[in-house]
């Protein structure tokens, strides 16, 4: 999952790599983590959000194209869902926090 959180990948995809059926590996991971295969997927796409987000300049459509979702409205709506804020107001107050405390 870790290499390929930026593709277009699901649980489906997850449990054929690893070589168990969905259900089990939904169970395996929910009991090990308390978390979904498709949580998992949505924290790292959230990490490396706020990575481009933070280091780079790229446009938010072209960083939610990099970290593998389809529809950058879809993006914006779990970024907002997650940070409480659209992605841009996260970058320029993390920004102005950072330059701020240096």
């Amino acid at each position: 999952m870790e290499a390929n959180y930026d593709q277009s990948i699901g649980l489906s995809d997850v449990a054929v790599a690893v070589g168990y059926s969905a259900a089990y590996l939904t169970n395996l991971v929910r009991r090990k983590t308390g978390k979904t295969v498709n949580d998992w997927i949505f924290e790292r796409r959230m990490l490396a959000a706020r990575a481009f987000l933070l280091e780079t300049n790229q446009p938010v459509n072209q960083i939610a194209c990099a970290i593998g979702y389809q529809y950058e409205g879809y993006f914006f709506r779990q970024f907002r869902q997650f940070h409480g804020t659209t992605p841009q107001a996260w970058r320029n107050t993390q920004r102005s926090n950072v330059s701020v405390n240096h």
